[in-house]
């Protein structure tokens, strides 16, 4: 297993930065990590998404973009990078958020600000259902899972399933994450790291209910 830059990918609630931190910390890697929460449109957003849709996503899309010098200048020096986000995640939420004619500006903006970025050794995508996550937000306890406009997990967790259903860019690792726990579960978290050494192919599968 040689793995440099390492994606984590799944519908909020899936765990991805859970498994992220352990990752890195395994690997003794860099963890980037998207920190949604300090994009100061987002309260905004939650509270009205057709007036803040097109501020939020371009904040994200400058935040990747930042990202893209950070992980080119640790693959230069030769580290390890886990991201629990991945650079491409906008084509999951854009469709989403915007309308048509902010789209077309959104995918304009990206053009020029990030032509070009780094594709992953291995994205790991959190396959979940969406009462997982949703269990999973209302365990938080923090009333997140509240602030989120109507209808607006349901679209994104199918936005995610499509995504992943064509991606093709990195090799690729599905695990049915319903049951997975990384924090304090080494069984789990082993399985997932035979996984990801026993790749074969492009397109890689993991379901702990049949291991």
């Amino acid at each position: 297993m040689n793995y440099r830059y390492i994606a984590v990918e799944g519908a909020i609630g899936s765990g991805k930065s859970e498994l992220s931190r352990r990752l890195a910390s395994h690997f003794n890697a860099l963890h980037l990590t998207e920190n949604a929460d300090q994009n100061p449109f987002l309260a905004q957003f939650y509270a009205n998404a057709n007036n803040h849709g097109l501020a939020t996503e371009l904040f994200f899309l400058m935040r990747r973009a930042e990202s893209v010098d950070v992980i080119n200048a640790e693959e230069e020096k030769g580290s390890v990078i886990v991201a629990d986000f991945l650079l491409e995640k906008d084509q999951i939420f854009v469709p989403v958020v915007l309308n048509d004619k902010e789209q077309t500006l959104f995918w304009e903006l990206k053009r020029r600000a990030m032509p070009q970025y780094p594709v992953p050794d291995l994205v790991i995508y959190l396959q979940t259902a969406a009462d997982t996550n949703r269990k999973r937000l209302q365990k938080r306890g923090d009333g997140v899972v509240n602030l989120f406009p109507a209808g607006y997990l349901n679209r994104i967790h199918e936005e995610y399933s499509r995504f992943f259903h064509l991606y093709q860019n990195a090799p690729l690792l599905i695990v049915n994450a319903d049951e997975l726990e990384v924090n304090g579960n080494d069984e789990h978290f082993n399985l997932l790291l035979r996984a990801m050494s026993d790749l074969q192919g492009s397109r890689n599968y993991l379901n702990l209910s049949e291991k």
